[in-house]
């Protein structure tokens, strides 16, 4: 029995420059160990997501553009060169807040865990704010810089800052670890132009375009 046709060909963790796929999105995670303290980060897809093979009661990594075809359309549907241009700015996005990122999920642990012990969970929310307020004010630095890169990406500086805020702050606010995940929300979604709202939102099976 063959393999599912939207499966994930390529080796797992991704390096630092992968680019053999055109669809690839880096996302760095961090996973949390059954104390909720942080483990090694890797870096992954922000496409790649678990399903389920029924016949064979096994799980693969899936990617939820599609098969080959569906990810090379994804990918000239974006814009091929400008998808170059946003991973190039997403390794500077992530070098600028690499001093926080492991604390904020030592912190998140803390908070989670204080939360599953039905525990007080104010002090590490309350830390877990302060230090997302010091990223917050790197970042703007951070957007102001590279505002001609985000330009050139068709993505509004204005419209990427409040995105940044509402990611930051879902973070802080969700209380179970399988729920920290982010979907750019409707109402920041139409501040992008088409075809940067796919970028955001690729239409995929079982849900419609960005623009329906």
């Amino acid at each position: 029995m063959g393999r599912p046709d939207d499966e994930c060909p390529y080796p797992k963790p991704f390096s630092e420059y992968f680019d053999d796929c055109p669809a690839f999105q880096a996302r760095q995670f961090i996973p949390l160990d059954t104390l909720y303290q942080p483990l090694e980060m890797v870096l992954t897809c922000r496409h790649l997501e678990t399903r389920s093979m029924t016949q064979r009661h096994r799980w693969y990594g899936a990617c939820a553009l599609g098969n080959s075809d569906a990810r090379s359309h994804w990918a000239r549907q974006v814009g091929v060169a400008r998808l170059e241009r946003i991973r190039a700015v997403q390794r500077e996005l992530g070098a600028a807040i690499a001093p926080y990122t492991t604390r904020l999920w030592e912190l998140k642990g803390q908070q989670l865990r204080a939360f599953r012990d039905s525990a007080d969970a104010r002090p590490a929310t309350d830390e877990l704010r302060r230090l997302a307020g010091k990223m917050t004010a790197e970042l703007d630095q951070f957007l102001d810089k590279r505002s001609a890169a985000f330009a050139s990406v068709d993505m509004p500086i204005d419209a990427a800052r409040k995105l940044i805020q509402v990611a930051i702050d879902r973070f802080i606010d969700t209380k179970f670890a399988a729920e920290i995940s982010f979907e750019v929300p409707d109402d920041i979604l139409q501040r992008f132009p088409e075809p940067v709202r796919a970028f955001f939102r690729p239409a995929v099976p079982d849900r419609p375009a960005a623009d329906r």
